[in-house]
Parts: structure tokens; sequence; C-alpha cells
């Protein structure tokens, strides 16, 4: 997946939701900047992408909302904008990595989210570093 694709990507995203228009494209690009691009071919880890979800690694802008429902959507940004910028980072990768990589993504969100929703406890998940 190529540059101009990621940055479609983003704009559908953006547009998908009226919520996340300029403020999550900003939050896109300060996050990207600050991501090592010399460094490439690493696959996330679940247990990290869970508690970075979590604490709000990267802020978008559904964190300026105390909101249960907010924290749920804040989960959504935070993983559009990971998945962005992995493909990116990675886009030199066989299909294969990048749709390993794109998975464990989807179930850390998935994992934050019933975290927040059912009212689990962390340990439920083993999330130990």
């Amino acid at each position: 997946m190529g540059l101009m694709e990621v940055d479609g990507f983003q704009k559908k995203a953006a547009q998908a939701n009226g919520g996340w228009s300029n403020g999550f494209i900003r939050a896109y690009h300060e996050f990207r900047e600050s991501v090592d691009f010399t460094k490439s071919g690493i696959v996330p880890d679940l247990k990290n992408l869970v508690w970075c979800m979590l604490i709000g690694v990267p802020p978008v802008p559904a964190d300026e909302d105390g909101s249960k429902e907010a924290c749920v959507r804040a989960i959504d940004q935070r993983v559009a904008i990971l998945k962005a910028v992995f493909v990116e980072l990675n886009k030199e990768k066989p299909e294969a990595f990048l749709d390993k990589g794109l998975l464990i993504y989807d179930q850390a969100a998935g994992m934050a989210k019933d975290l927040l929703e059912e009212d689990k406890p962390a340990e439920s998940f083993d999330l130990t570093l």
C-alpha cells in the first residue's frame, strides 16, 4: 500500500466520522512525526498495544470528552492511526506480514474495548509485560 493509499485511507476514515475531521488528521500527523521511519519489520506486541490504547497513546480528539462512549471512540481513532502508520512504515513488506500486524491491532482494540465496556479487570487479560 503506497503513501497515497494511506493518505486516502485517512481521508476516508475522517469523513466516515464527522468528529474525526481536522482533529483526527492533526492527531495522525503528530503521531506519524514521532515515529522512527528508519525501523520497520516489527510486528506490534498485543499487550503493549492494549495498554497504549487504554492510557491514551496516541492522543486523539475523542480524549477531550470524558464519557464512556468517547473512550470507545478514542480506541477506534487510535487504532485507525496506528494501523495507517504501521502500513506506511512497512509498505515494502509482504502482504502476509501486513495482515498479521493489522490483525494484532484489531485484537488489541477489541481487548481494550472489552476492558472499558464490560469493566473486566485487567487481570482477566494477562497484560503483564
